[in-house]
């Protein structure tokens, strides 16, 4: 059986307000939530906020902040609260990743929120998807699909599919990076399926976010 644990990644909207950061707006999420639980009566919420959500209340932003985004407030069928939308998730596509982390992390990667990704990084990534997908070629080959242990140690699991035959382009341009569980790092099918998800995500955020109130965050977890 090929293993499906790896890298989950997320491109979330909140409303803008002040100088405010996805971080603490995370946070704030965290503390309603935090409350919800206790005024519920949940054992789980018997603690302070930092054992809850490991934010110190004396890290929360200034009340005013915090009373602005309580509207925004939300739980989904499962009991989860939020205030961020969810408006983009890839699996495992590692080379998407790499991009953000490069122009929205600062090159650093610890599955945090950094800083914000404007609506200018969000063309450039739509710009460079363009670009491998019309400067790649496809040829049939074989494609890694995943790992399975065998005999006590981890072997690529192989199947016939479509390679890019001259790399260059996607090399240059959004290369693929290596991680806990990125996924494959081959320049196949498999790549180019997510640079066509990514067209699709990032055109359908940029056309239903208004930049003046609301603003993206991306983080990811692996």
């Amino acid at each position: 059986m090929c293993v499906i644990i790896g890298l989950d990644m997320y491109l979330n909207r909140m409303p803008r307000y002040k100088n405010t950061t996805a971080k603490e707006v995370n946070a704030i999420e965290g503390y309603l939530d935090w409350l919800k639980e206790k005024k519920e009566g949940s054992e789980y919420a018997n603690c302070t906020l930092k054992e809850w959500c490991s934010v110190d209340e004396s890290e929360l932003p200034s009340k005013d902040v915090i009373e602005f985004y309580k509207p925004f407030y939300s739980t989904n069928k499962y009991g989860y609260g939020h205030i961020m939308e969810e408006v983009g998730y890839w699996r495992k596509a590692n080379q998407i990743h790499n991009f953000f982390v490069e122009n929205v992390q600062d090159g650093e990667d610890d599955c945090s929120y950094h800083n914000e990704c404007t609506k200018e990084i969000l063309e450039d990534l739509l710009d460079k998807c363009y670009k491998v997908l019309t400067g790649s070629i496809m040829m049939i080959g074989q494609v890694k699909n995943g790992q399975q242990y065998v005999d006590g140690e981890w072997v690529d699991c192989m199947e016939p599919g479509k390679v890019i035959i001259n790399p260059e382009v996607a090399e240059e341009l959004l290369p693929s990076c290596r991680g806990f569980f990125f996924g494959s790092t081959e320049y196949d099918e498999y790549y180019m399926q997510d640079i066509e998800d990514t067209i699709k995500i990032i055109k359908n955020v940029l056309a239903t976010t208004d930049f003046e109130t609301q603003m993206l965050a991306y983080c990811s977890s692996w």
